[in-house]
């Protein structure tokens, strides 16, 4: 073989690495819908050209707020699931679909609805999607086996499950593996979440245990636990704690940082500690605690002459580049700077109290506004619990600068649909490796080789309407991306700055007229990538 035919060799092979390593699109896809008497119909939100659409469909499973839709590597659906029933992107039940978290508190086992079509759907985000790392049609399924006790210790899990999906079979509608194999048979609190390991490839298993004061680091290396690191928070104590205090401090999720090295969690009702994680050890170590409100702060009046006081913030995101948090709850929504100096004096009300949209959207009694965050593709930050979709359009912005969008204020929504839709609890699958760091020398794992590509496509192309501006980058968690768009004269008419982490963005043509437009990327203060499009309209 000549150097002509190595040369092409080997930039094929590249081609195949910068492939599968960075066009991590597997969010691309999220799941909603809702089953109810009269009513059976799923939802696809996909982030695609139009910005997002949707595609709706015969719901075959309950869907409520605990879901999840798993894509590839391109963004195409490859299955969705509740917790316990999984079914692939046909819509039909996956072979071995059935069965999950058999003799949970929460399984659909013996439930007076237990068909498929009724089963009952698990708890809150007490499962997630990761790929394989090395098969890209293996997934699997990480899930808690939960219990619960109405005591301070309430809801918990005593063992940790993972299930095998191979999407290769049955002609490319996938398969269960095995379901149910228990990696951690121990009683811990019911939070969990997934962080990519330095790597780039295998993935941490973050746990807590009830006190908030210890946590437990898991390394999984495809479905094989290769490192186990417990973490005890030095300094601080649960020994004054209330009832309250210690059902907040076993209950909550844990909010992870896009770029996977802070944790929010919280501390008691009335304070959330901010922790490091280091992707390489597992280590989590505590860097400070504030309060997130004024204690019992909220109160709502539930008839008659009786009251109830409700904790102001329930759920937590950090934006892109991790510096704003931010908190939603019965209250209101707010924002935190992280950098700040006092940070609970940082805090700016977004908005509240939040109001709860019914299913005709319209307002209504009791609480709203309270479901969790997650980032999507585009950089924004979506707050979505059946008709009420909330919107946060410039996380990384100081204050009302954020351009929140309350859903109540902006009927139907503020993403202009009536469906249920709701907000995935998805781990950030483009961290990418820690290059030169010693992540790269773990035995146990395949490194990523380190491939510098950047790409832009525009699509539709031409385009009468929005275009969707996807991009590709070595380094997902850049702070300096940005696209610019020139007319054919060379005047700017566009620019716009991507968030950490994102991938998408929808430009809106409508304002420009007819003509060819040339679309830079910049980074680093010089263009790495160029792309045109040209806009037609009748």
């Amino acid at each position: 073989m000549n150097c002509k035919h190595y040369c092409f060799l080997f930039f094929f092979i590249l081609q195949l690495i910068s492939q599968s390593t960075y066009c991590q699109k597997y969010d691309y896809n999220w799941l909603g819908g809702h089953r109810a008497t009269g009513m059976n119909t799923g939802v696809i939100m996909e982030f695609d050209p139009s910005s997002i659409s949707y595609d709706t469909f015969e719901l075959k499973m309950y869907v409520e707020q605990s879901n999840f839709a798993i894509s590839d590597q391109e963004g195409n659906l490859q299955f969705y699931t509740n917790g316990n029933v999984v079914a692939s992107w046909d819509h039909s039940i996956m072979e071995g679909g059935k069965g999950f978290n058999e003799g949970s508190f929460y399984d659909d086992f013996d439930y007076w609805l237990g068909d498929t079509i009724n089963n009952y759907p698990y708890y809150l985000y007490q499962f997630m999607v990761i790929p394989d790392g090395i098969d890209e049609h293996v997934f699997y399924l990480i899930h808690a086996y939960m219990r619960s006790e109405w005591d301070a210790n309430m809801a918990y899990n005593d063992k940790m499950q993972i299930s095998k999906i191979d999407m290769s079979v049955n002609g490319g509608k996938g398969k269960v593996i095995y379901k149910n194999k228990y990696f951690v048979e121990e009683v811990f609190s019911r939070a969990f979440t997934l962080i990519e390991h330095g790597n780039g490839r295998d993935w941490w298993v973050v746990m807590r245990k009830h006190s908030g004061l210890e946590y437990r680091s898991i390394l999984l290396s495809r479905d094989s636990v290769v490192e186990v690191v417990n973490s005890i928070i030095s300094g601080l104590s649960n020994s004054g704690f209330s009832f309250d205090d210690s059902l907040y401090s076993s209950i909550s999720l844990l909010a992870v940082s896009p770029a996977g090295n802070k944790l929010i969690d919280n501390y008691g009702w009335n304070n959330i500690k901010l922790m490091d994680f280091d992707r390489c050890s597992g280590v989590v170590s505590l860097v400070d605690t504030f309060q997130i409100g004024d204690t019992r702060a909220v109160k709502y009046e539930i008839g008659g002459d009786s009251t109830v006081y409700i904790r102001p913030y329930d759920f937590f995101s950090f934006s892109p580049t991790g510096r704003f948090l931010y908190g939603v709850g019965y209250g209101d929504f707010s924002q935190w700077d992280l950098e700040a100096t006092d940070v609970t004096n940082s805090r700016v009300k977004l908005s509240g109290p939040s109001i709860f949209l019914d299913i005709d959207q319209t307002p209504t009694t009791g609480f709203g506004g309270w479901k969790s965050f997650s980032l999507g593709p585009d950089g924004k930050i979506y707050n979505l619990f059946r008709h009420n979709h909330n919107v946060i359009n410039y996380p990384d912005e100081k204050g009302l600068a954020c351009d929140f969008c309350l859903a109540s204020d902006n009927l139907p929504s503020c993403l202009d649909v009536p469906y249920y839709l709701y907000s995935g609890y998805y781990p950030n699958y483009r961290l990418g490796a820690l290059t030169g760091s010693g992540c790269d020398t773990i035995s146990t794992s395949i490194s990523t080789p380190g491939v510098s590509r950047f790409e832009l496509t525009v699509y539709p192309n031409p385009a009468s309407g929005p275009v969707q501006v996807e991009i590709t980058l070595p380094d997902y968690g850049r702070q300096d991306t940005e696209l610019v768009i020139h007319d054919a004269m060379g005047r700017e008419v566009h620019r716009h700055r991507y968030p950490p982490y994102a991938y998408l963005h929808t430009w809106d043509t409508s304002n420009v007229p007819n003509g060819t437009y040339i679309l830079q990327l910049i980074s680093d203060q010089q263009t790495v990538a160029t792309s045109r499009v040209v806009v037609m309209r009748e």
